[in-house]
């Protein structure tokens, strides 16, 4: 089993990475401008904003590390809490660059791969922004929530090849891009959240691992993880 996860070196892709490699499953990773996930592994710079870019790089993956098996994509842009109308068209347009396009054609070439050796598992990382009514910036809701409906349209063209796909979409966290929530509104989080507690990183990526490495039916899924909000 082989494994590549873009966003590598983020806050949830570098534990994702961590516990793939403790489950020796071989993997490569990408990052934007950090690159130490912690692991000793190949890793490639991503633009993930350039198609070309991406699927260059899952084809190098392929060919270094073998079959293609998971693919998990971690890579995101968060976004400060503006208002309908502080969203102007170029920033509405850079979420989407970020947190949806590249989710498409990273997919796409990962099955190009997958149909080849028998099927594989593929994981995005979305966010409870794009699944419940939340205070949430417009274009990160309709940039995250996107990821929900595709992974419904796609679960049914991919798995015919034995292709699972499926979204993870966490509440707020004790790291990550929670950390630029208000305070208001984690408290008001908090108050609502049936544990009582942010969520943690680990309990994200086991999630996400579990479903990369051992899921063999659930497809098609937007996982929520927010502790009962």
């Amino acid at each position: 089993m082989t494994a590549i996860v873009l966003g590598g070196s983020g806050t949830v892709g570098r534990e994702v990475c961590r516990m793939l490699a403790a489950r020796g499953v071989p993997l490569g990773y990408t990052y934007h401008t950090n690159a130490n996930a912690g692991i000793d592994a190949p890793s490639k710079q991503l633009d993930v904003t350039d198609v070309a870019a991406i699927e260059r790089t899952i084809d190098e993956f392929a060919r270094e590390l073998g079959p293609i098996h998971s693919l998990v994509n971690c890579a995101a842009a968060g976004a400060a809490h503006l208002s309908l109308d502080e969203i102007d068209e170029r920033a509405w347009d850079a979420m989407i660059a970020v947190n949806t396009k590249p989710s498409f054609f990273a997919v796409r070439r990962a099955a190009h791969h997958m149909r080849q050796h028998g099927g594989g598992s593929i994981v995005l990382l979305g966010s409870i922004d794009g699944v419940k009514t939340m205070p949430s910036p417009v274009h990160y809701a309709a940039s995250k929530g996107a990821l929900a409906a595709m992974v419904t349209a796609m679960a049914k063209e991919l798995g015919p090849d034995n292709i699972r796909i499926n979204s993870v979409a966490p509440g707020l966290l004790e790291r990550g891009l929670s950390s630029s929530v208000p305070d208001d509104l984690r408290n008001e989080y908090l108050k609502h959240c049936g544990l009582k507690r942010l969520g943690r990183v680990e309990e994200v990526a086991g999630l996400v691992t579990w479903l990369a490495t051992e899921n063999t039916f659930v497809s098609g899924q937007t996982v929520v993880v927010d502790g009962g909000l």
